[in-house]
């Protein structure tokens, strides 16, 4: 159960002590995205299409800061207060509970490339073998239910990564020169599906909603039921300002690592990718072979060290995305379980818990042998989409109804959500059609 602090840190020094659900998220978020449709992606199109990422990043990070001031206002959690949505009863907890739940077939796909990279360093077991056992650890690690681990995990695997991105990075020797003529923003032709690929996994999808439950296990607020109302404002305003800037400087800090890492692998396919193929031109891997390909390609260029810094780095990714998404998923599921079937609650938390991380443990082990985990992530990211653009729109409802005038977001907040969620809808759909129209046809 969560754990309130008693007071908020009002000092940058006792700020940064309390960072921790962001970096959490990032370590989650980054993920399939990043590893396999960024490199991808910068082997078709190079850094021209760079500007979809800043564009993801943006627009969940001001997202995310919605979800946490209204979790530090009102002590609910996210899923508490889509449950307050007038309509049918609890319908877009419903929503969010299966979308979740079919979410943790595209995790398949991060424990097959999770495997690979594996495989790649140690040949001992198969890719298949490498991701069960992966998944298998996972289960085991959260049984205990305890958030102070799982953190302190994100924070070790999130400085492994960013030493072996920066090392990638060097070791291809990227000229300053390069970057500047790749990096202007254009929409390739016949890219619209890549786009909103990269839209919908680049910084996470409705993972981006966990941050509310982390920051309640975080201490940033204290629950306070679920019929909540917003404090008092001439006695806890100022409060909730000083826990507000610890959450700014949290969740500015991950969307800043995730911004640095998907730029760094757009680069990196660029550069290793772009023109490998056998008539000059991009060469394009399979989506499950693209860490192992990768990871070769930078061998040819700077030796094995290289291969496995980078492969030790990718892992790092991978398995601390396993590990964030089915700790922060099951968190999100013990909630939809307690509001959509109220006699959940004789279980106690740990029991409903320890039932998410097992159900989305069993759906990951049943999609690993079906052949195709990995398109299954294009298809999810795209449906993905259009429902982090509802649930934008559902929170910006509950932050007008539920939050009193002192504690709703400015104008800035307001005008990226609104042009962020317009243009998520007007690529969701077009590129929802692409997307299920591919995978029918495989």
């Amino acid at each position: 159960m969560p754990q309130p602090s008693s007071l908020p840190p009002r000092t940058f020094a006792t700020r940064l002590k309390h960072i921790g659900p962001g970096i959490l998220l990032a370590a989650a978020a980054i993920g399939s995205g990043e590893l396999i449709l960024t490199p991808r992606a910068g082997s078709l199109y190079g850094l021209s299409i760079g500007w979809v990422i800043v564009v993801s990043i943006v627009y969940k990070l001001a997202l995310t800061l919605g979800l946490a001031r209204y979790t530090i206002a009102t002590g609910e959690d996210i899923f508490e207060g889509f449950s307050h949505l007038p309509g049918p009863r609890n319908w877009f907890v419903w929503v969010l509970a299966v979308v979740f739940l079919v979410g943790a077939v595209g995790y398949s796909g991060i424990a097959l490339a999770c495997g690979s990279a594996l495989f790649a360093l140690c040949p001992a077991l198969s890719m298949i073998q490498w991701a069960v056992l992966v998944v298998g650890t996972a289960f085991v690690l959260l049984l205990k239910g305890a958030y102070g681990p799982v953190e302190k995990a994100a924070f070790a695997l999130s400085l492994t990564l960013i030493v072996g991105v920066i090392y990638s990075l060097i070791v291809l020797q990227p000229t300053l020169g390069w970057v500047v003529r790749e990096s202007i923003p254009r929409i390739p032709a016949g890219s619209g599906q890549t786009l909103i690929s990269l839209l919908g996994w680049t910084a996470g999808g409705t993972s981006t909603l966990i941050y509310s439950f982390w920051i309640l296990e975080k201490g940033y607020a204290i629950p306070r039921g679920n019929h909540a109302e917003v404090a008092d404002p001439a006695g806890d305003h100022q409060n909730f300002g000083q826990w507000l800037a610890v959450a700014h400087m949290d969740a500015g800090l991950s969307y800043a690592l995730m911004l640095l890492v998907s730029l760094a692998f757009l680069a990196i396919g660029s550069i290793t990718l772009g023109t490998a193929g056998p008539d000059g031109g991009p060469l394009v891997p399979a989506r499950e072979e693209t860490t192992a390909l990768l990871s070769r390609m930078l061998t040819v260029t700077a030796g094995p060290q290289a291969r496995t810094i980078f492969l030790i780095a990718a892992l790092a990714i991978l398995s601390s995305t396993i590990l964030g998404l089915v700790d922060g998923k099951s968190r999100a599921l013990r909630t939809a379980a307690h509001i959509l079937a109220p006699r959940s609650r004789r279980w106690s938390d740990l029991t409903c818990y320890r039932v998410g991380i097992a159900l989305l443990s069993l759906i990951i082990f049943a999609l690993l042998f079906t052949g195709r985990p990995v398109v299954l992530i294009v298809l999810i990211s795209a449906l993905e989409a259009p429902v982090l653009s509802l649930a934008a729109v559902m929170l910006l409802y509950l932050l007008h109804t539920r939050l009193r005038r002192p504690y709703r977001p400015g104008f800035v907040w307001h005008t990226v959500i609104v042009a962020g969620t317009l243009t998520y809808c007007a690529l969701s759909v077009q590129a929802l059609i692409a997307t299920v129209a591919e995978f029918g046809g495989q």
